[in-house]
């Protein structure tokens, strides 16, 4: 958190200062209390005018400096909260896909959203309370100086009593925050995976078991959260116990010296004031600290997620897609024990279209995967020309395509959005890939055209049009390789034939595309059908080789049709 201290240092500057100032005019009302009794017990009428009139101005400008202390506080806590919200958003963004895929999209949530607040509650607002209470403690102690230094000294002595009390607590806070912030992580897990898959819950009856399942993790984390909690009330319940005995020490002490007439009747009513001021401060400072020292592995989570950098893309080359893409002997795992992906070699030259096909589960997405740069933990080699995919930087090498997926993401913005991704295209372009996205009257029929608002994750669309959508967000930016996973699926069939015949018909683009659509009228167009079965190729050459052969694609052929 430090980095952030230093980053808005200036405005914490002035948060302390306007903490000091009205800190301190808060403590000095016991030396106020003081005069004010002494002045009645001398029966000083003018005395007590002046002090009267004296006193309204000061509390006036006391409450001016509150005022500006609680703004500037609070400008800092939302100054900080931005900034490690906005460190962390960026560095789960810079995560290449397979880092990103590494943890549950809950958990990401949950830092940006539980542990940020954590932060805020257990080390910004607990922070700005030690400073505050600090200031007060010091100017009260020496207030008490200067009623009594007797007093003074038996209440150090107190205090040094008190000192113990963070130790015994903060280690075992530390811990029990951490598992919170896990449960809290696994508990937005739960919820998510709940509520995505509402419209399953409501068609197989699900009720009783969702609602158990949620139970049972609301239970997991109010636990974790109760565990936390006791551990926090037993620290402010030892503080302050101990706070009050330093009250209770100023009380007497200062009863008995008044007795002996050691001090005047003000010194002890000031004397009491200013004994509050050391007690609550002492309560709040060890109760916060063990708050702040407990967050240490919340940032550390945080941290960990802002800091993330890549693999350093300055010393990565540009990778280059001029003649072609060569797979040498791949094999791929995502277990580490069954491998996928099995051997397989493959030329991919520029501008030719590849047909994948094979049984689901065969590899056929995996493979398609690792070219297009989204997994590095592989054997074998894949090269762009020359280049193996090793020292080439992946940001740019997954920026040379546009994959299209069968479960087409939709951002909860208007068709025109969804396509351009809020990038500038000319109208040009974009009427010409609504056109061969087959979208052109699909836009004319719904209210607002272009500005249609899809919902979230295009809940006001069809598959099909979600489908069209993303044909048009990939055309559009005329990337050199164009990947098709199960891309038309959920479009009729017409359509999906005039999508794909107008992609096959351009001849600069690159078409990988994964189908199970054995219509012999598009796969002839194809350069080369590749068939893939457990992993490896089994077969591969144009549609009519293929048939001829009479081998394993002919038999997926005829099975299919």
């Amino acid at each position: 958190m430090i980095r952030y201290l230093k980053q808005y240092k200036f405005l914490l500057f002035l948060t302390a200062l306007f903490t000091a100032i009205s800190s301190l005019s808060y403590v000095f009302i016991a030396i106020l209390l003081q005069q004010v009794m002494d002045i009645v017990d001398m029966g000083d009428m003018d005395g007590f005018i002046k002090i009267l009139l004296f006193s309204l101005a000061y509390f006036a400008l006391m409450g001016v400096f509150m005022y500006l202390q609680s703004l500037f506080s609070k400008k800092f806590v939302c100054k900080i909260m931005k900034a490690v919200r906005s460190k962390t958003f960026i560095g789960i963004e810079q995560h290449t896909i397979e880092d990103y895929s590494k943890n549950n999209t809950a958990d990401y949530l949950s830092a940006i959203t539980n542990d940020v607040k954590m932060i805020e509650d257990n080390y910004l607002l607990p922070l700005l309370q030690v400073i505050q209470y600090t200031i007060i403690f010091i100017a009260s102690l020496a207030v008490m100086i200067y009623f009594d230094i007797i007093v003074t000294v038996c209440v150090i002595i107190a205090i040094a009593i008190m000192l113990v009390v963070p130790s015994l607590f903060g280690g075992l806070l530390s811990k029990r925050q951490d598992k919170y912030s896990d449960m809290l992580s696994d508990f937005t897990n739960h919820v998510k995976d709940l509520l995505s898959g509402f419209e399953v819950i409501k068609s197989y009856q699900m009720k009783k078991y969702v609602l158990s399942r949620f139970e049972i993790s609301n239970e997991a984390t109010i636990k974790a959260k109760y565990s936390v909690d006791k551990a926090i009330a037993a620290n402010e319940a030892v503080s302050m116990v101990l706070a009050l005995l330093v009250q209770v020490v100023v009380v007497f002490l200062s009863a008995y010296f008044i007795i002996i007439g050691r001090i005047s009747a003000g010194a002890l009513l000031g004397m009491v004031q200013v004994s509050s001021n050391l007690a609550n401060p002492l309560l709040i400072i060890f109760s916060n600290i063990p708050k702040i020292k407990s967050i240490k592995p919340i940032t550390q989570k945080l941290n960990n997620l802002s800091d993330y950098k890549e693999q350093n893309t300055n010393t990565k080359k540009s990778p280059s897609f001029k003649k072609m893409i060569y797979v040498d002997d791949l094999h791929f795992s995502y277990d580490k024990e069954n491998e996928v992906i099995n051997g397989i070699s493959l030329s991919i030259d520029k501008g030719k279209k590849y047909a994948f096909v094979g049984k689901s589960g065969c590899g056929k997405s995996t493979f398609i995967k690792l070219i297009a740069g989204y997994y590095s933990d592989f054997k074998g080699d894949v090269l762009y020309d020359a280049d193996s995919l090793s020292v080439l930087d992946i940001d740019k090498i997954t920026a040379l395509s546009s994959v299209i997926h069968q479960n087409v993401y939709m951002f909860d913005e208007s068709i025109f959005d969804n396509i351009c991704l809020h990038e500038d295209f000319s109208k040009e372009e974009l009427q010409s890939v609504l056109s061969d996205s087959g979208l052109s009257q699909f836009i004319e029929q719904v209210p607002n055209g272009l500005k249609y608002h899809v919902g979230e994750n295009g809940d006001n669309l069809s598959g099909g049009q979600k489908q069209r959508i993303a044909v048009a967000r990939a055309l559009i930016r005329k990337k050199p390789l164009l990947i098709l996973d199960e891309g038309t699926s959920a479009i009729d069939m017409q359509t999906a034939y005039d999508i794909e015949s107008r992609l096959l018909a351009i001849s600069d683009l690159t078409l990988l595309t994964i189908t199970h659509n054995m219509s012999s009228d598009i796969l002839t167009l194809y350069d080369e059908i590749v068939f893939i079965a457990n992993g490896k190729i089994i077969e591969h050459g144009t549609f009519e080789e293929l048939i001829t052969k009479h081998a394993a694609f002919y038999d997926f052929y005829q099975l299919k049709k």
